[in-house]
């Protein structure tokens, strides 16, 4: 109501026109102003009611919601009672309504668990209503990410009299549920370009003899813990000590990049493919994963491979040892590389906040 309307009703209800009662007991109500100015209802008398008392940020909060959805073009309800399908009774603290759209604000200024929120938005969902929620500084420990599902924000501390802000959106509490009820307020998720790190070494096939790029290991670009996509340089980072390439290992190895890397992504980088050959020699063999010539598919023996490795690795160390310049090169130069297989990751889902054009931008 605007204060006009409010004053109209608290005029009436003195002159006992008006027959107010509280939807949550059925005694007597009586309209107040707090002294910052909030409307809102007491018990004429409090008798056994169990609905626990709003504290004056819960019903400035309130105020403003709904103030600013009927600025939005929305029709209002405060403490609007509904029933779910299965009998379920349930307040909305602000209810909003408009063509078929209802929406369903809550102030949760009390600690509640993720939970009973959970619960409590389910019955919304039952009953035909989109429920949004906003919780106080000290209301919600978080233990479960809310998402599309369960719209859920925070308010930074409370001062009545004084617009509350909406953590991380920058926006005040009426300017934030404007921009949702006008559809300035999307879910989003975003995609990530986040490369697949594949390291090779330069070799020859013993088959066809063509140059070839014998796979060695890889790196997840989402394993990086800052969220920026992987480089080159990122695959040899804090590796002191060379790896020791065996037989066995570099089979183990080449298993996991088959499980996470398909044969087309290395050909397509121009990387040898992984295969495997469970019989070598007429022997079973436990160690069967090995490269495949990118040419003519022919298995490349580890062994070989590990003494290829070794003999590189030597050769480095030599020319690091007799040239200062280029001891301080990087570990991959020679006939070590890295290729980059092109990943796009699905990140975390989160809100995104349209301003609204007409208002001043600081």
């Amino acid at each position: 109501m605007s204060a006009e309307q409010w004053l109209e009703l608290k005029a009436s209800h003195r002159a006992k026109a008006l027959d107010l009662w509280m939807p949550c007991c059925k005694v007597p109500a009586i309209p107040k102003t707090s002294p910052r100015g909030t409307f809102f209802f007491a018990h004429a008398r409090r008798g056994e009611c169990t609905t626990a008392d709003e504290s004056q940020e819960h019903l400035y909060c309130k105020s403003l919601i709904a103030k600013a959805a009927l600025d939005a073009g929305w029709s209002v309800t405060t403490e609007r009672p509904g029933m779910s399908p299965q009998g379920e009774e349930w307040v909305a603290d602000v209810f909003c309504e408009k063509g078929a759209a209802k929406l369903a604000f809550e102030v949760q200024m009390s600690p509640q668990t993720d939970a009973e929120t959970e619960r409590r938005q389910q019955r919304y969902k039952v009953s035909g209503v989109r429920g949004a929620w906003f919780f106080g500084a000290r209301a919600r420990q978080a233990t479960i990410v809310f998402d599309r599902d369960t719209p859920a924000f925070s308010l930074r501390p409370v001062v009545v009299g004084e617009l509350p802000t909406v953590d991380r959106f920058e926006a005040s509490l009426p300017e934030f549920v404007k921009a949702m009820l006008q559809k300035r307020l999307n879910w989003t998720i975003p995609r990530y370009n986040r490369p697949h790190l594949v390291q090779f070494i330069e070799d020859e096939c013993w088959a066809c003899k063509q140059p070839v790029k014998q796979v060695l290991e890889h790196l997840a670009g989402s394993s990086t813990p800052d969220g920026e996509a992987l480089t080159a340089e990122d695959f040899y980072e804090g590796r002191w000590d060379s790896p020791a390439y065996t037989v066995a290992s570099i089979s183990k190895l080449l298993e996991a990049m088959r499980a996470v890397v398909s044969n087309d992504e290395l050909a397509a980088q121009g990387l040898n493919l992984i295969g495997r050959k469970d019989v070598i020699n007429g022997k079973p063999t436990r160690f069967p994963f090995c490269n495949m010539c990118l040419h003519c598919r022919a298995p490349q023996n580890n062994h070989f491979l590990s003494q290829r490795l070794l003999a590189v690795r030597q050769g480095q160390a030599f020319f690091e040892s007799m040239d200062e310049e280029r001891a301080s090169a990087p570990v991959e130069t020679g006939a070590f590389g890295v290729a980059l297989i092109p990943r796009e990751l699905e990140g975390r889902g989160l809100w995104l906040l349209q301003r609204d054009s007409n208002l001043a931008t600081p």
